[in-house]
């Protein structure tokens, strides 16, 4: 086996890389680089190891999905302060999910893999593709009518009034291993096409890996009419419940069960700034020693006469004037205190 890296990228990085870089760059081949051999009943080996590597990598896994969770909260957050509405919602795979399948890979038989975290995802563009066609779906005569819902998905004039984005894993998903078994290999690659198919033909088994049931994702869907929100998040619950998302939804794969709606709060409102004579009057107030009063002399302005009358707490002691220099010019003879309350 031959794989095109240095020594010690291998050696150090591999096991704490990208699961993405790992599974669509780091696949392990029978052969020359240059003209690689199919891998045959290896295949199902080498896919087994990259189910092993996912599990392998849970703890850096959870703390990718908190960062990523934590991004996209404090995005919601952020829109409804801007008068957009937002809606999450959560749901999970009823079978198994698989995205992204006829990507090119050595394996034949691709899943997709989020570049900067290395989660399984489920593109948006995949989502409002299903999701529309859940909303234009006329259930009365079971036909599609296009254009039904520009409003909410756009068209030619215009973009759509709402946006659907990626969908994440909630926990660090399971993965599985999976076949499609063609059972007619020498009819379908006959070139002469004189083999009729027969069930003496020897069956061709295709692995590939999915998402397993019970892994729980979250879908944001975002829009500036609380109305066109609300009949797109019973577009996005028909669709994923309905008809699928992703490869393979004829057979079952893509559909989701188990909808909740995750309330998305406003951000918290930013502590205020002192000023650099509170923050020194607060050390003050906590450490009352002449150290900390002078600093505090050497923050104050001329215009923080009326900051000190304000508060009241100067206690005078006799015969001790305030002469410092730092000291404003018409606080200067006052009467000094050396400690507040």
């Amino acid at each position: 086996m031959f794989i095109p890296l240095p020594t010690y990228i291998n050696i150090d990085n591999q096991k704490s890389a990208n699961y993405s870089l790992l599974f669509n760059k780091w696949t392990k081949f029978s052969g020359d680089f240059n003209r690689p051999t199919k891998l045959g009943d290896e295949k199902i080996g080498e896919f087994i190891r990259l189910k092993t590597e996912f599990g392998n990598r849970t703890n850096q896994f959870n703390e990718l999905i908190r960062l990523q969770k934590s991004k996209m909260t404090n995005l919601l957050s952020i829109l409804k302060t801007k008068s957009y509405f937002v809606s999450v919602i959560k749901c999970r795979v009823s079978d198994a999910l698989i995205c992204g399948i006829g990507d090119e890979h050595t394996l034949e038989n691709s899943m997709r893999f989020d570049h900067c975290t290395g989660l399984p995802f489920i593109p948006s563009s995949s989502i409002k593709g299903v999701v529309r066609f859940a909303g234009e779906f006329n259930n009365e005569n079971d036909e599609r009518e296009e254009g039904k819902e520009n409003l909410i998905f756009g068209s030619k004039d215009g973009i759509g009034e709402v946006q659907f984005w990626d969908g994440f894993p909630s926990d660090v998903p399971k993965l599985k291993t999976d076949i499609m078994n063609n059972h007619f290999q020498d009819y379908y690659s006959d070139p002469t096409g004189t083999k009729a198919p027969s069930d003496d033909m020897n069956p061709n088994p295709v692995p590939f890996i999915v998402v397993d049931a019970d892994s729980e994702f979250y879908f944001p869907v975002i829009a500036e009419d609380e109305n066109n929100l609300i009949r797109a998040v019973e577009f996005l619950k028909c669709a994923l419940s309905d008809w699928g998302v992703g490869a393979k939804s004829s057979v079952g794969y893509g559909m989701f069960y188990d909808f909740t709606e995750e309330i998305i709060s406003l951000p918290k409102p930013k502590p205020k700034e002192l000023t650099a004579s509170e923050l020194a009057f607060e050390d003050l107030k906590k450490a009352p020693n002449s150290e900390s009063f002078v600093n505090w002399l050497e923050t104050l302005k001329e215009t923080d006469e009326r900051w000190l009358s304000k508060y009241e707490r100067l206690f005078i002691e006799k015969e001790k004037r305030m002469v410092t220099p730092s000291v404003p010019l018409n606080l200067r003879g006052k009467e000094k205190s050396p400690l507040l309350d």
